[in-house]
């Protein structure tokens, strides 16, 4: 009887679900958005993620429970990254999981896993970000929100999403619509994109690496989406949410200290 109410209590680890969701995401780039000559990318990323995380966990004596989070960022790695070769997507898993056992600050991870080795591999010419790749069909969009809407809800970090969003919603509608004179739709189809949807309800929310209170995600979110906004309406940055995130995560220490709350824990141990 115990080991059946502990099952069911490891099944209730909010990854489960994420995986699941992002795994259909993936499935579904390969079916019908033409992804199919990527698939050695892909493993290469998911192999490099699942082992690296093995080796570190072994290393520092840690749960394997955390290979959970190591697929998850090589999801992510597959969903948001594009690359030319599988050795070079390999490299940049290992970078991603490595950093969090490297950059830590008491403890916490600083920067979001998945966010750090994109942006490396970006700025080292090696590998690229294509937001178009998911196209704007509605169908897309209404998946991933109603995805979004599911794996909030679990791990309880909606408040970054909704911050984030919203603060760019304003910052956008004032900006373009307001002062360029531009028709809102324009603002919507900014929004509505893909690689962006997927960035704000799963890679923002990492739980492991947002604020520990409320009232510092509500404030991460919106400097977020504040920097964002300078980087891509007035430095033409395409990857400029990725960029400010990857920039205000090491406010988060400072935020914490501000606003003091108790730190996240998976239900089994990380």
């Amino acid at each position: 009887m115990n080991k059946v109410i502990s099952f069911k209590a490891e099944f209730q680890d909010p990854r489960f679900l994420q995986i699941y969701l992002l795994g259909s995401f993936l499935i579904y780039g390969i079916l019908f958005l033409g992804w199919s000559s990527r698939m050695m990318v892909f493993s290469a990323a998911l192999v490099s993620t699942l082992t690296t995380q093995f080796i570190w966990t072994r290393v520092k004596g840690g749960d394997l429970n955390s290979l959970r989070s190591a697929l998850i960022s090589g999801l992510g790695l597959c969903l948001l990254l594009r690359v030319e070769s599988p050795l070079i997507m390999a490299l940049v898993g290992i970078l991603t999981i490595s950093s969090k056992f490297i950059l830590r600050f008491k403890g916490k991870h600083i920067f979001n896993p998945t966010n750090f080795g994109i942006i490396i591999a970006v700025l080292s010419g090696l590998a690229w970000i294509t937001p178009g790749q998911w196209g704007r069909g509605e169908v897309t969009i209404l998946l991933i929100i109603i995805a979004a809407v599911g794996i909030l809800t679990r791990v309880g970090r909606w408040d970054v999403s909704v911050s984030f969003i919203f603060s760019l919603l304003v910052l956008e509608v004032m900006r373009s619509h307001f002062y360029l004179g531009w028709d809102l739709s324009v603002v919507l189809h900014r929004l509505t994109s893909g690689t962006i949807l997927l960035f704000a309800f799963f890679m923002i929310t990492d739980p492991k690496t947002t604020p520990n209170s409320r009232k510092g995600r509500i404030l991460w979110g919106a400097l977020i989406a504040l920097l964002s906004f300078i980087l891509s309406g007035f430095f033409y940055l395409y990857q400029a949410p990725l960029i400010a995130l990857f920039i205000i995560s090491l406010t988060t220490p400072l935020v914490d200290r501000l606003y003091e709350a108790e730190r996240f824990k998976w239900i089994s141990k990380h």
